[in-house]
């Protein structure tokens, strides 16, 4: 048995993007016992995914933080005694861990993470075709999201969208106002059911933007993020910002809107051709950028770029999915 440990993120989307190497690895290796080390918050997302078979925490706020927290993990992944140890966050931990390292090309950055990823592997000559990030439901998490729909009144023959106008960043939020306008002009519509969700810290937002909806949408308000990606999966059309949770409904397989207002779709966007951009044209002369992350950028609160999306441009979007259902 081949021991490989994949180097992911502790960001929720980054984590999900690293997934799209487990099915390479599994075809190529015939005989895997495949370990994840991630952060805490996508911990409980992937833990109980059915294509991996361990996961491992590297907290380096907490346990690992400083010299001594990562000489800890350090010794602590040694004995484990892996043969091979996919480094996709450019670790240098990676490299003392005393097994075959494969890891990122540095630079050339102006590409999907995605594409990043695959190239590890095909460079030691494995198969990626078709390969991209999924996210596997149990049988169980799938019939608890289909009941959670009967026991609100969903009906099957209409169609069921996920709106999500949260995230952690303010820049990267398209307003609640126009994501209530969005809601309320789609339940205007015959058969059309709203799926509202919102994070631990979003129950505000949430509230606010059914507050304005004319009719009332169905609340997601699970903290528990298999959950989430359950009912997501049974959504026609999920449209949200720039989030972990835009990661994990393309990973589902539900179509995305994703709402990119500053940031780099090219290198974060949904992965995947039935996922759609979209983004208001305007050019501010810095951007894309990631202000949240650059301690030189302008910290910015709300952004004119993503405020400038219109609702009918995701109208537009959202009918000629309909019309293919």
């Amino acid at each position: 048995m081949k021991k490989i440990l994949v180097f992911s993120f502790s960001f929720i989307g980054d984590a999900v993007l690293s997934t799209t190497v487990i099915q390479p690895l599994r075809s190529h290796f015939s005989d895997t016992h495949l370990t994840f080390l991630t952060g805490p918050s996508p911990y409980n997302l992937l833990a109980k995914d059915p294509q991996i078979d361990a996961i491992l925490v590297y907290d380096n706020r907490g346990e690992h933080a400083g010299l001594k927290g990562r000489i800890k993990l350090i010794k602590s992944l040694r004995r484990e005694k892996y043969d091979l140890i996919v480094n996709l966050r450019d670790s240098f931990i990676a490299r003392c861990i005393g097994a075959e390292h494969w890891g990122l090309v540095r630079g050339e950055r102006e590409r999907h993470a995605v594409t990043r990823y695959l190239e590890v592997l095909s460079r030691q000559g494995i198969d990626t075709t078709d390969a991209h990030p999924q996210l596997q439901l149990t049988e169980t998490e799938q019939a608890t999201a289909n009941r959670f729909l009967k026991e609100t009144g969903v009906k099957s023959e209409g169609l069921l969208i996920g709106v999500h106008p949260g995230g952690n960043w303010e820049y990267k939020l398209w307003s609640a106002e126009k994501f209530a306008q969005l809601a309320c002009t789609l339940c205007e519509e015959e058969n059309v059911s709203i799926l509202l969700f919102a994070g631990p810290n979003e129950r505000e937002l949430q509230t606010q933007v059914a507050d304005m909806m004319s009719s009332s949408p169905i609340f997601v308000d699970t903290p528990n993020l298999r959950e989430v990606a359950a009912l997501i999966a049974t959504c026609d059309v999920y449209i949200g910002n720039d989030t972990g949770p835009m990661h994990i409904a393309a990973a589902v397989g539900t179509p995305v809107v994703a709402l990119f207002g500053s940031t780099n779709h090219i290198r974060s966007g949904p992965y995947g051709e039935k996922h759609t951009v979209l983004q208001s044209g305007i050019d501010l002369g810095c951007n894309p950028c990631h202000p949240g992350r650059n301690p030189g950028g302008c910290g910015a609160g709300s952004c004119a770029v993503i405020d400038g999306i219109t609702v009918e441009q995701v109208l537009e979007v959202i009918r000629l999915i309909g019309l293919q259902k």
